[in-house]
């Protein structure tokens, strides 16, 4: 007997998350639904797949199981269903990224990648969840992290340096900055917390307080786009920012920079490479390692 589809979908999707909520995010659907077909699923099997937590839930060994046997046939269906509906002649690649990558490192190349692979479309998808989660959605991800997701292939793709940066309307005169501590009574840019700049006042030498003032933020982008409005001082990622440092829209006011332990990674399932079509875009992303952006429009 085989269960509804639905259930199973659910069941993965769960099982990646190990949440019912992003779950319901990732299918569109609201938590309960979710919670209704992984009952069903249990009810059919006669056995419990998930222990229930308060707050979160955690796979059986049987649920583990099941959840690593389903994973693969998922991402076959996918992407057989990607083959049918595709444009004779063309072949359709999906990756995930985050936004500031998406922006600053792919988009800028993607003229390169449209005169080498003409046949190709790329389906770029941006999620505020973790790529790596949702790989059933995807041909390929670049995730961010340390290249220890478990049942993906990892190769490194990029090592960044952060610095700080700022535009030069944040100060009256740039050369006001005459040390690393006069960074302290300046508005700080954060990304989702203020690890990164304490971080970097370490190895410049300088003791930040308990408490590091500043404003939040979730995107990298927004954050950005913060620093550029003159709205604060920002850790910019410098394989990021080099045109907006080149023309002066944002300064480096100090040499020391920082090399977190985390890096970009592209990752896929075992079965991927399979595809010539996702093989090629694999093999023009880390090439792309070394290859500059395209200064074409």
């Amino acid at each position: 007997m085989l269960p509804p589809f639905a259930a199973i979908r659910a069941f993965d999707a769960a099982a990646r998350h190990l949440s019912f909520k992003d779950a319901a995010i990732e299918l569109g659907l609201t938590p309960t639904a979710i919670s209704h077909q992984i009952k069903q699923l249990e009810a059919l099997c006669g056995q419990p797949l998930f222990i229930r937590h308060t707050r979160r839930v955690e796979l059986t060994p049987n649920g583990l199981g099941f959840a690593e046997s389903i994973g693969p046939a998922i991402a076959n269906i996918a992407a057989a269903f990607a083959k049918l509906s595709a444009n004779p002649g063309r072949r359709n690649v999906t990756l995930g990224a985050g936004p500031i990558f998406s922006a600053r490192w792919l988009v800028p190349r993607l003229a390169d990648f449209w005169s080498a692979h003409p046949s190709i479309d790329l389906r770029l998808h941006h999620s505020p969840l973790p790529v790596w989660q949702q790989m059933a959605q995807f041909d390929l991800a670049v995730a961010w992290g340390k290249g220890d997701w478990p049942a993906v292939r990892c190769e490194p793709l990029l090592r960044i340096e952060v610095s700080p940066v700022f535009a030069p309307s944040l100060l009256k005169t740039p050369d006001s900055l005459l040390c690393t501590e006069d960074l302290l009574s300046l508005p700080l840019l954060h990304h989702r917390d203020d690890k990164g700049w304490r971080q970097w006042f370490e190895k410049a030498g300088v003791m930040p307080p308990v408490n590091l003032p500043g404003t939040i933020f979730e995107d990298a982008n927004v954050l950005l786009q913060a620093a550029l409005a003159g709205r604060g001082i920002a850790l910019g990622i410098l394989q990021f920012v080099g045109d907006e440092l080149a023309a002066g829209r944002l300064l480096r006011p100090f040499e020391t920079s920082l090399d977190p332990e985390d890096a970009y990674y592209l990752i896929y399932q075992e079965n991927a490479l399979s595809s010539e079509a996702t093989a090629a875009v694999r093999d023009w992303l880390l090439a792309g390692r070394n290859r500059k952006a395209s200064t074409r429009s």
